[in-house]
């Protein structure tokens, strides 16, 4: 199972995931509620062991999905992390893939489909 860092601002979709992760045997690692609380958290507390996956939203405030992207691109993360990149519209999904992103999920989604994707995503670790 994987060890999950989730960065969304919504917390009942928090407390969804985390629900929903855990029932699924994975851990959760690490959450924040917005990109700049994820980049001093990730940065200051995940220096040695890295999260196996990272759950990042993108309409987030103070700093979206697509700018902390960019901080864990020049931080070395993007090849350390799988990062799952959750949006409601598509029109981020190139610039995400760009970013070095793992797999995108447009909202509203299933949480079996996101199941699958995590499982997805932990063969290529």
């Amino acid at each position: 199972m994987a060890d999950i860092y989730i960065v969304e601002d919504d917390e009942n979709l928090q407390e969804l995931y985390i629900m929903y992760l855990t029932k699924m045997g994975h851990r959760i690692v690490g959450q924040s509620f917005n990109g700049e609380e994820a980049l001093i958290d990730l940065y200051f507390n995940f220096k040695d062991k890295k999260p196996d996956i990272l759950i990042l939203d993108y309409h987030m405030p103070m700093k979206n999905g697509l700018e902390l992207l960019e901080d864990l691109y020049d931080l070395d993360w993007i090849n350390r992390t799988k990062i799952i990149f959750i949006s409601s519209t598509s029109q981020s999904e190139i610039n995400a893939y760009e970013k070095g992103i793992s797999k995108y999920v447009t909202k509203p989604f299933r949480f079996s489909s996101l199941g699958y994707v995590i499982n997805e995503v932990m063969e290529t670790v």
